[in-house]
């Protein structure tokens, strides 16, 4: 039932080789795997987990190589040239060679090498950038999480819509079979003919709602394929049952020492954020400090070709850097960044209190949606044995139509109800789950 059912929602005409057949579990794993609003968020943490590399010239060493190919008459540069390659010689000390040289040209290869000795603010923007990627990455788990449970709350939203059509359809069946009855006890001269007529308004009212119904079922579909990054003509039917499965949340009725929010993402993020932030603080105030340095160069200078003719040096040294005074930046750098740890902080305070009050919340909605499943359930029961006591009623000429149809729709209302619940509990304990941080691990 459910199998037909669903391929009807998906409108569309499908063998079962072509066809997508789902478990809650699969559902779950394809959205981990192939969302693209989840793969964004890993790829943009990926970028941001590259930052502790591009700090790292704070203390590794950096070298850089140049080969330059050059020709000029400027004097300076020509007498610089002649002298690197070993090619001056008593004529270039002539005055008017001095002052206007020739056009002379060469190769220079050059490798320069840097050692940072101490230079605190980059170690601290090394510290700080490590503390953003792992924040990112706390981010990341954190949407997986997410994904998850809207991936979870997609599939049971989609066979809700799909068993609001069925019960419409069965309730249809049932109207339809009042008309008809009502039509054979006219002819016998039991009722008038407005027992039929108001079975008809009623079969064409549930019409009108089994319209609104399917395009609802459809859009939820929808919705499902584009979550799981299904091609939109991809009929897929839902193995799990929203009548007989069973709802479970992980953290449903333990201790908050045995399922803390310590492993939400999003609080995990905030924690690191506020420790980078202080990182930052501290880089501040070193960016106004002394920093020691050493470096090197080793040359070859050639005039015909790289590395052919010519002469070589080096050179090596120590050398200390101190931006003593840029105005009032460094003292500005540093309270902005004073600013941003503050508001970091309170931001994690902030979140921390919203999600104690969202796991307050989901456990009570999932009691709730206990306690409503229990009763609706018991409801779909009456409600069933009713619409038989007043099919009886009705044909025995004891009730008139109106009760019978009256009864037929809080048979409808009642298993609408029933399915309606069914779902909100397992959305509920999805999203405990989910305020505690269990998908996000």
């Amino acid at each position: 039932m459910v199998i037909a059912l669903l391929l009807l929602t998906a409108g569309v005409q499908a063998s079962p080789a072509d066809t997508t057949y789902l478990s809650l579990s699969t559902a779950v794993e394809r959205a981990l795997e192939a969302n693209p609003n989840l793969m964004a968020q890993r790829a943009a943490a990926d970028a941001v987990a590259a930052l502790p590399a591009q700090a790292s010239p704070a203390f590794l060493p950096s070298i850089e190589l140049q080969l330059q190919g050059v020709r000029t008459d400027d004097p300076v540069a020509v007498f610089g040239l002649k002298l690197r390659q070993s090619n001056f010689t008593a004529p270039d000390f002539d005055i008017g060679a001095l002052n206007n040289p020739d056009p002379y040209g060469g190769w220079n290869a050059v490798a320069n090498a840097q050692m940072p000795l101490l230079a605190p603010e980059g170690w601290y923007g090394y510290a700080a950038a490590r503390k953003a990627a792992d924040a990112s990455a706390a981010g990341a788990a954190r949407a997986e999480g997410a994904t998850r449970f809207f991936a979870i709350r997609a599939y049971w939203d989609t066979q809700l819509a799909a068993y609001q059509v069925e019960a419409l359809d069965s309730a249809l069946v049932s109207v339809r079979a009042h008309r008809e009855r009502a039509e054979a006890m006219r002819a016998q001269g039991m009722v008038t003919g407005l027992d039929a007529r108001l079975a008809g308004l009623k079969a064409s009212e549930l019409e009108v709602r089994r319209l609104a119904a399917q395009a609802q079922a459809d859009v939820a579909v929808s919705a499902l394929r584009a979550l799981l990054a299904l091609p939109d003509s991809q009929p897929v039917v839902l193995t799990d049952s929203l009548r007989f499965a069973e709802a479970q949340s992980t953290c449903d009725g333990l201790e908050e020492a045995e399922c803390s929010l310590d492993a939400r993402g999003d609080l995990m993020a905030y924690r690191i954020g506020a420790d980078a932030a202080g990182l930052q603080v501290k880089q501040a105030w070193w960016s106004q400090l002394p920093m020691v340095a050493a470096f090197g160069s080793l040359g070859h200078y050639a005039q015909s070709a790289p590395f052919s003719d010519g002469a070589g040096a080096w050179t090596v040294g120590i050398g200390v850097t101190w931006p003593i005074l840029k105005g009032l930046a460094g003292p500005g750098k540093v309270r902005a960044a004073q600013a941003e740890h503050r508001a970091a902080v309170a931001k994690q305070e902030a979140a921390e209190h919203q999600a104690r009050l969202e796991v307050r919340e989901a456990t009570r909605m999932l009691e709730a949606a206990r306690e409503r499943v229990a009763v609706a359930a018991a409801a779909e029961v009456e409600a069933r044995e009713a619409l038989d006591h007043a099919g009886l009623r009705y044909a025995t000429g004891a009730a008139p139509i109106t009760e019978l149809l009256d009864v037929q729709a809080a048979r409808t209302a009642a298993t609408l109800n029933y399915l309606s619940a069914r779902r909100d509990l397992f959305v509920a304990a999805a999203a405990v789950d989910l305020a505690y941080g269990v998908y996000d691990r």
